[in-house]
């Protein structure tokens, strides 16, 4: 948002990367109690943090050879859920020195007819520090202040992992902290997000994340995945190993529309790799029985949600000074854009808003309703879109070939002799019983000839397509049985049309 602000008002930003070189390993455990003391902590809670930290020792294993115990005296515990925290505290005196400098970045504002003076001197997470001025001047005070303070904790920075990158004005001379020059940068991975200098600043994360999606929709077509079942180890693989990698940043990053509309396309593919299903299956289809968000849903829920949070902000917070700025000045931002169109997309009505708990329901609501819209102008859905009212997994999937060809009959695709006739002139009787028109309801209710036989009554077509009732339930043996008579009509037909080519 500072770099847009900056953009906007033909200001310069000044900013400056800072890394310090193993953090958690260079915590001094006295000078920590001593902060835990100062900030009246609990005496009992001290106590127990200290024996946590008490009688600490560490081996080294190479091969077959193993050293002696050595004690541990300084530094966090790696992967300890309480190390976060305990080092945030570490780290306070620095944040408060920062913040009490008055310097950085000036979001200054009128509200009510006085002036709101507040500067931003930057972000702060874990052991990534990310400061931010007006000026060349103005960042080597706050350069200044981190360096200083780092030597009183006992904490250096890294000169490999820093970096100074300069947004509408010239470079000067180097910036220096702890006796090392910082060096100039033209782009940065910060948190996992590349920013680049100049009004493209997101370009490099851009092509990054084009690249991921493309790298990992390819990683699902690898047959070892699929011992299992395919619909289930490809369905979760995606959504809880590559979706949280493309969508990571979403509250706060906007990319270019067609970034997102390449993930899009990306995810419906590997939705029709899980169902087995060819290309000419609707997208609707595709996305209702994987039961999946689309990525333009999931940036609504984190964009919404971190915007509702804003609004409840202590001003005194940093991200709720530059969201109050934004909209004190009325400046549009990418980000003030998107989520204003996402809101009224998803959220657009009051009342709607009230109705829902929480922002997730809310969206996921609207996403439904548009999904659900989107299938009455397509024939091909009309057994689908009468018995498929939410977005939602299917438990009738595998990997067999009677699986995918169950999903083409469930959305109305499946490439029979009539619904192929409609591309290519052909005659339409069943190939298997010659009798009548190859229909899908014929194939799955009528044909005598396919196995296994029919039980008796068999006249549900919604039942044996694996929809649910009304009290929502499924009869998964009558799904069996209709995968296995497709499966077998597949086999017949494909045999019959080989014999008549020859």
């Amino acid at each position: 948002q500072c770099i847009e602000i900056a953009a906007t008002n033909h200001r310069p930003l000044w900013v400056a990367f800072l890394d310090i070189k193993g953090a958690y390993d260079n915590v001094s455990q006295e000078k920590l109690w001593e902060l835990l003391r100062r900030y009246e902590l609990d005496t009992h809670l001290i106590r127990f943090l200290q024996e946590v930290y008490t009688n600490n020792e560490v081996v080294i294993k190479w091969e077959a050879e193993t050293t002696r115990p050595a004690a541990i005296k300084r530094g966090l515990r790696q992967g300890c859920p309480l190390s976060p925290l305990l080092f945030m505290v570490y780290l306070s005196e620095l944040e408060n020195r920062l913040e009490q400098s008055n310097l950085g970045f000036d979001l200054t504002y009128m509200e009510g007819g006085s002036k709101v003076n507040q500067v931003i001197p930057g972000l702060m997470y874990a052991d990534d520090i990310v400061l931010i001025a007006d000026s060349r001047e103005i960042l080597d005070k706050l350069i200044g202040i981190c360096g200083g303070e780092g030597d009183k904790l006992g904490l250096n920075f890294s000169r490999e992992k820093s970096g100074v990158m300069v947004f509408n004005d010239e470079k000067g001379e180097p910036l220096r902290i702890q006796n090392f020059e910082i060096d100039y940068v033209d782009k940065y991975k910060y948190l996992g997000v590349w920013m680049k200098q100049g009004k493209k600043y997101l370009e490099e994360h851009e092509e990054n994340i084009i690249k991921k999606g493309k790298r990992n929709s390819a990683i699902m077509k690898h047959r070892a995945l699929w011992n299992y079942n395919r619909y289930e180890v490809v369905r979760g693989i995606w959504k809880g190993v590559m979706v949280p990698g493309l969508s990571f940043g979403n509250a706060v990053l906007c990319m270019r529309s067609e970034v997102q509309t390449g993930l899009e396309v990306r995810q419906r593919s590997v939705g029709r790799l899980a169902l087995g299903a060819h290309g000419n299956t609707p997208n609707e289809g595709v996305q209702g029985d994987m039961g999946w968000s689309s990525f333009e849903s999931r940036e609504a829920i984190s964009k919404l949600k971190f915007d509702q949070r804003l609004t409840k902000m202590e001003d005194v917070r940093w991200a709720r000074k530059v969201y109050k700025y934004l909209y004190m000045k009325s400046l549009n931002t990418k980000w003030t854009n998107r989520t204003r169109k996402l809101k009224f997309k998803y959220l657009s009505s009051g009342e709607e808003t009230e109705r829902y708990t929480t922002i997730k329901k809310g969206v996921k609501e609207a996403e439904r309703k548009m999904w659900s819209g989107r299938m009455q102008g397509k024939s091909a859905l009309t057994i689908y879109r009468s018995h498929k009212q939410e977005i939602r997994k299917e438990q009738v999937f595998d990997n067999s070939r009677g699986s995918s060809l169950l999903f083409e009959a469930r959305t109305g695709v499946l490439r029979t002799k009539t619904y192929r006739a409609k591309f290519e002139k052909m005659d339409t009787l069943c190939a298997i019983c010659q009798n009548e028109n190859e229909t899908m309801e014929h194939l799955v209710l009528e044909c005598t000839r396919l196995r296994p036989a029919l039980p008796e009554g068999s006249a549900d077509l919604t039942g044996a397509l694996g929809f649910a009732d009304e009290d929502g339930r499924m009869e998964k043996k009558r799904v069996t049985i209709t995968k296995r008579r497709l499966e077998n009509w597949w086999i017949q037909s494909r045999e019959n049309e080989t014999r008549t080519n020859n």
